[in-house]
Parts: structure tokens; sequence; C-alpha cells
């Protein structure tokens, strides 16, 4: 069955790879095998749990007890290239007069490097041999725009398998290459994967946790997030509201006191969105090293935040 996959979702700036970071140490600590992903364009995992650790793209680092792995953008296109880029190949020469340079083409095409972060994170979560995978994902842009390229890439299928029968006259007159399997074979294949992501997505494997601050942006952001979920059959376990301020912080500071009120006003309706909710306060300052994240993860725990026990 593989590993439980946690996700972590939110706009930028609202404290996910640190949540995520602190929640692989929790899971570690409850004796599970766990790898920490991130997709995120800028790393930061390995500054936060194993600062000067370095490891090719894609490929773990043992730190603090957990196996991270990160990959950039650029990391993911040459992953891509080196997992697709012969397959794509085959199909399209198979249509088109074209030479190799268009693997580099597809790889650099818009959406092309969301769409294999899916696929990248659905096989480490399926084959790496973890109890569970956390995954801090890019800001809610990049996740709503990689979620719906793989929904559309599964649900368009349709219309390209038709497409492909029309020719399949002549694809199966086309010689098998050293990979033994015709184009046709090749898009079907990919048809499959996508449909496997999405199911695995919408499974019970897959525990969704959203981040949101209490305030009007996060609150905008986190419906349109849940819409996008509930749209592909995907239910959110968990909301963490984040960087909560305590109302009693500072006695008569004005300023303070109207924050924490619109903050308030904020939670109650985050609260309303019908994702069990739990809190995490403002903190002093932003956890840098892994005792301080050794404190945060115990917060976790405390509240109930987290949805990723196998």
């Amino acid at each position: 069955m593989g590993a439980v996959l946690a996700s972590f979702w939110g706009k930028g700036g609202v404290g996910k790879t640190t949540l995520a970071a602190a929640a692989g140490l929790a899971l570690r600590d409850r004796g599970l095998r766990v790898a920490l992903i991130s997709t995120d364009p800028t790393p930061g995992l390995s500054r936060l749990l194993c600062p000067g650790g370095s490891a090719a793209p894609g490929a773990p680092v043992r730190c603090a007890g957990v196996d991270v792995v990160e990959a950039s953008e650029e990391d993911v296109k040459e992953l891509w290239k080196r997992r697709f880029g012969d397959e794509v190949y085959l199909v399209v020469s198979s249509l088109l007069p074209v030479g190799r340079e268009i693997i580099d083409y597809v790889a650099g095409a818009p959406g092309i490097a969301d769409q294999f972060m899916m696929y990248y994170v659905y096989t480490l979560a399926r084959e790496g041999g973890y109890d569970v995978a956390v995954w801090d994902t890019p800001a809610a842009g990049g996740s709503l725009r990689m979620l719906r390229i793989e929904y559309e890439l599964y649900s368009h299928m349709g219309e390209a398998a038709r497409l492909y029968l029309r020719v399949k006259g002549a694809l199966e007159r086309l010689q098998r290459r050293d990979e033994g399997k015709t184009p046709l074979e090749l898009v079907e294949e990919w048809r499959e994967l996508a449909k496997g992501i999405l199911d695995f997505l919408a499974s019970p494997l897959h525990r969704l946790h959203l981040v949101a601050t209490p305030d009007q942006l996060g609150v905008y952001v986190t419906r349109t997030l849940l819409r996008e979920f509930r749209l592909h059959g995907i239910e959110a376990r968990r909301l963490i509201v984040n960087q909560l301020l305590d109302p009693g912080v500072c006695p008569g500071c004005q300023l303070l006191e109207s924050w924490a009120q619109s903050q308030r006003e904020a939670l109650r309706v985050l609260q309303e969105l019908g994702v069990r909710t739990c809190t995490i306060p403002l903190l002093g300052e932003e956890p840098r090293s892994v005792e301080q994240l050794a404190r945060l993860a115990e917060l976790l725990e405390e509240q109930g935040c987290l949805d990723a026990g196998v």
C-alpha cells in the first residue's frame, strides 16, 4: 500500500515548511519511518533540519532521524527528462519529424514541472519504504495549478485516446523500439498513471492539512483551496490556524488588542468551514533549530493537529 501521505497546503508565508518539518519530527517520535518532501521552488527543509547537508536532486539526506528529499523547479525538470524524456520523444517522433531536442522543449513547457511534482511525490510515497511521507507543497497558487493540471490531464485523456484511435492503424504499423512499447501503449500508461495519482490523493492514505493565518486573505485562500480540493473529491483532514496572537499578551496595547480581535473574527470564520481546526500561537521567534522545531512538534501533538498516524 505504501506510505500515508500527509500534505501541507496554503498560501506563501503561513508557515507550511516549518510546520511540515515539525510534523516530521513528531511522527518520527511515534517510531515511524518518515520522509520529508519539499517541492517548493525554493526548498527550505534542509536549512531547518540539516544545515550544511546536501544530496543529489530527489535523493534523500538523513537529518534528525528523518529522510529529507528536496527538488527545486529546475531539479524537477531534470528528473522529468530522466523518467519521461525518452517516452515523450518516442510518441512525438512517431507523429512528427522532430529530433531529441523536443525533450528539452517539452520539459520547459508551462505546467510540466508542476505535473511531474505530483508523480514525484506519489512515487516516493508508494515505493520509498516509508510509513509516512510529509509533503511541503508549493504556495497556494502553484498548488492549485498543479492539481488542476493533473485533473485536466485525466479529464481530457478520453479525447486524446479517441485521437490516437483514429491513427491507431498507423501507430500499430510502427515497429516497436528498444523500450518494447508502442506510442499508443505509452499514452495509455500515462492515462492510467494520472488516474492513479488522483485516486491516491482522494483515498484515505492521503491526509490533507490546510495551513492558514487568521486574517481575511487566509480565509479567502482557504475557501478557494477547499473548493478546488472538493472538486476533485479530496477532503481536508485538518485546518491548522497558525500565528494566533494571545489577546492578553499586552493589556492596554490598543494596536495589539485590535489585531487580536481581528484574528479572532477570522478564526471564527475559518472554524465554520467544516474542517477540524486546531490553533498554533504566534511564537516569540521563528523556529530555526531542531530543538525549537521539537517544541513546535509537541504543540502540534498537544493540539491534535496531525492526522498522519498509521
